[in-house]
């Protein structure tokens, strides 16, 4: 509700009003003789103007009066359209700050690739993890990416992986355990997946059989690392290929892994066979992300320790490079 307000404009009919009647012949008759013939006298000898002076005095001054108001509303009215428009602007800034983001970071990952002579794209992902009583549903949202032109990369904006609960609980118990050094866990979580996946015909498997492999995988890696030698999968070599072919399973092994990086090779048949991908959780300002590196297959013809080094200097870069990218806009 707008507030009514009193201009310096009001005054001037007012005081027109006032001076138009005290100096009337009416005024001056009846104010003989009493206590306001000395005022009267006083503006006699102080104002020497006509009635009829007073009066326009009196009409001019309603009508500036007038005047000053309708122009003070228009110029209510005008700041009024003004803050709507800022309100407006600030909205559609808001509604445009994500694909400003997305902007900076394929940037970021753009100045990435072109620096690293092994690395053939960077995507990177924003994920959420929401546990249901029968089934976790895991979110993965592409932020941001680049790859180097001629190369073919899978890039999808959004997917969901549906994980049993279960089975998501259990590899979090084992993951528990493990880091107190219980093995025993992991190897009864491995050893039933197994169990599970050799008892199904390969032309029955489904994208479940497929999540269940990847956190068979998992389950063996981090078996592996506790007694230091890696477990061989113990899988026919077409069931392996079948089931990878059902589920694009690194991304997701990468979130659940609960590790720092994660590195893992495609082992399939057309031009991405023998790639390198090194995944990574970045803590930003507002949350994590998790990065995916791709590198060419020729980084596997250098020397463990430089395949390492490699990596590791990628690692640093990328996120230096997204730390900028925050920090920039968060003082923008």
């Amino acid at each position: 509700m707008r507030k009514k307000r009193l201009y310096w404009s009001d005054i001037i009919p007012i005081i027109g009003l006032v001076l138009w009647f005290w100096g009337s012949e009416i005024v001056k008759k009846y104010a003989e003789q009493t206590w306001l013939s000395p005022i009267i006298e006083w503006m006699d000898m102080n104002f020497q103007f006509s009635v009829p002076f007073w009066s326009v005095f009196f009409f001019s001054g309603i009508f500036v009066s007038i005047f000053v108001r309708i122009y003070n509303r228009r110029v209510s009215e005008l700041e009024e359209q003004l803050e709507d428009e800022k309100r407006i602007m600030a909205l559609l800034s808001e509604e445009q700050r994500p694909l400003q983001m997305r902007y900076l970071l394929s940037k970021a990952a753009q100045a990435f690739v072109e620096r690293n002579a092994y690395a053939i794209a960077a995507q990177l992902f924003h994920y959420e993890i929401m546990i249901g009583r029968g089934t976790t549903r895991i979110m993965v949202k592409n932020i941001g990416e680049y790859a180097r032109e001629g190369e073919n990369v899978n890039i999808f904006a959004q997917h969901y992986y549906y994980v049993p609960t279960k089975l998501y609980r259990e590899l979090q118990d084992a993951q528990k355990q493990w880091s107190a050094g219980n093995i025993m866990p992991t190897i009864y979580l491995a050893n039933g997946l197994k169990l599970r996946l050799k008892s199904k015909a390969i032309h029955k498997y489904k994208e479940r059989d497929a999540v269940e492999f990847a956190f068979y995988r998992i389950a063996l890696g981090m078996w592996g690392t506790h007694i230091g030698t890696e477990i061989d999968l113990d899988l026919d070599d077409d069931v392996v290929e079948k089931l990878e072919s059902l589920l694009r399973s690194g991304i997701l092994m990468a979130i659940l892994m609960n590790m720092t990086f994660y590195v893992f090779s495609n082992h399939g048949i057309d031009g991405k066979r023998d790639r390198v991908y090194y995944a990574t959780e970045i803590q930003t300002p507002r949350d994590k992300l998790l990065a995916l590196i791709i590198f060419s297959p020729s980084l596997l013809d250098e020397a463990s320790s430089s395949i390492e080094s490699t990596m590791t200097n990628a690692d640093q870069v990328l996120r230096d490079l997204l730390r900028k990218v925050y920090y920039n806009n968060a003082n923008s």
